[in-house]
């Protein structure tokens, strides 16, 4: 792991994102243009809903049955190529596009994103961004390095409601918050599977070999494509990596975390060897930082919740006593933030008495200058989009690879390590200053060797 702190790191970075007020953005044929070309890598399930970004030239998916169509059942595109395979896909049209949009699998991520990174083309990428720590610390710097738009498809970045968190927190409406509670209802697909379903020929439609591609290679088995791979080792993240840099991100930037000093795997249902449980509970140790205290962070899934809080119990204004299937709980030396949801959408103080109290609170000119953050303009997408054309600097989206997407990702995969090391009670350590994982059997899954022709 690369020794260099993220605040140094991030120093440089802001350096950069300096210049590019000024400096040249990097496009097709090196001007600003309005006129957006794209590459789609991933066009079915989730990708499926990214094809509205713009016009393609090319798009891949390794299932044909897939491949994009309009409502006449023609291709949705007449002009544009498909492909099985992104590598060659780019390689072909790297003269040709703009921008490249990665929908797929997990451990795909990494490798889609960094080959168009390094063609100089501005890049949409969906959550987690990487399948690998490691991974995620690669895509943030080689951002940061060519200056190119990103934004990692955690959509309720964009929202008012985590905009509202990160202002009560930030403005000490809670006083200094001691710890934070997230749990998710997911995963909504298997886990703890004990024992590989038998191997069983692929189906025509489907190039299994590019389905694969930097994984360790297998044969073709049920409960994978085209959607149940989040919950196995060698191809997704399971519930901490499909909901974490969601559910997780109004913690990330309230907190501003930076890198642990331990991270412990607390409670484990359901072990397997191949894929993540069925329930886990991990805990996140974090220094203090400026004024903000040491904090201490806790994730939930697979249904596991914390106790539901005396301020809801006791709370005569509300009917429901039970907390959200999924959400977050800061506790502070002043109260308490309660939020539904995965995306921020409706935080509160608890009891709703102190959520009158704070709202009676004058706030004035200087509290709006210094807390108050402005609405997204454009939205998630429309951010980067407006970054692509060169109307806004680089590192405008708000989750874009190199100051938030990359950490975020990296933080939540550290919780990954823990449940994949899976012991209950056992630490890893982790130096805050170096970002860098201190205990070996750890840091040995930090990252791994991709399949011979899928290293970039």
């Amino acid at each position: 792991m690369n020794r260099v702190s993220r605040r140094r790191f991030m120093q440089g970075v802001a350096t950069v994102a300096g210049a590019t007020f000024v400096g040249p953005y990097i496009l097709r044929a090196g001007m600003p243009s309005k006129k957006l070309l794209f590459a789609y890598i991933g066009t079915g399930g989730r990708g499926g809903s990214h094809l509205g970004m713009g016009e393609a030239v090319a798009w891949c998916d390794v299932d044909r049955s897939r491949w994009p169509k309009g409502k006449d059942g023609q291709p949705r595109w007449p002009n544009a190529v498909g492909y099985t395979d992104y590598r060659k896909m780019l390689e072909k049209h790297e003269k040709d596009i703009d921008c490249v949009v990665v929908a797929t699998p997990d451990h795909h991520h990494y490798p889609a994103a960094m080959l168009a990174l390094k063609m100089n083309k501005h890049v949409y990428c969906e959550k987690p961004l990487t399948w690998s720590v490691n991974e995620a610390r690669a895509l943030a710097e080689e951002t940061a390095k060519r200056r190119l738009a990103t934004q990692m498809g955690n959509q309720g970045h964009a929202n008012n409601g985590n905009r509202r968190v990160v202002e009560w927190i930030r403005a000490g409406a809670i006083g200094d918050v001691k710890e934070v509670h997230t749990w998710t209802n997911r995963p909504i697909w298997p886990q703890g599977i004990q024992q590989r379903p038998p191997s069983k020929p692929a189906p025509e439609n489907l190039d299994w070999d590019c389905w694969i591609g930097p994984a360790p290679y297998r044969d073709y088995h049920d409960g994978l494509h085209p959607f149940a791979w989040r919950g196995w080792f060698d191809f997704g993240c399971g519930a901490i990596g499909d909901m974490g840099c969601h559910t997780w991100d109004c913690v990330f930037w309230a907190m501003d975390p930076d890198y642990p000093t331990t991270v412990e795997l607390v409670k484990i249902v359901g072990k397997s060897s191949e894929t993540w449980p069925k329930q886990s509970i991990v805990k996140w140790e974090y220094p203090a930082k400026g004024n903000r205290p040491a904090f201490t962070a806790y994730w939930y899934e697979g249904g596991l919740k914390p106790p539901v809080p005396e301020e809801i119990l006791n709370d005569p204004s509300r009917t429901k006593k039970q907390l959200a299937g999924s959400g977050s709980l800061f506790i502070g030396t002043k109260g308490k933030l309660y939020v539904e949801g995965d995306y921020g959408d409706s935080p509160r103080l608890i009891p709703e008495s102190f959520m009158k109290e704070w709202q009676s609170q004058p706030k004035d000119e200087e509290y709006q200058k210094k807390y108050v953050i402005p609405p997204s303009q454009g939205g998630h997408a429309g951010e980067w989009l407006a970054a692509c054309r060169g109307e806004k600097p680089w590192d405008f989206p708000g989750s874009n690879f190199a100051k938030y997407a990359g950490p975020l990702t990296e933080n939540m995969l550290l919780g990954g390590i823990a449940i994949r090391l899976g012991e209950e009670g056992k630490k890893f350590q982790c130096d805050p200053v170096a970002r860098k994982i201190l205990t070996p059997e750890a840091a040995a899954l930090a990252g791994r060797e991709p399949r011979a022709g899928w290293k970039f």
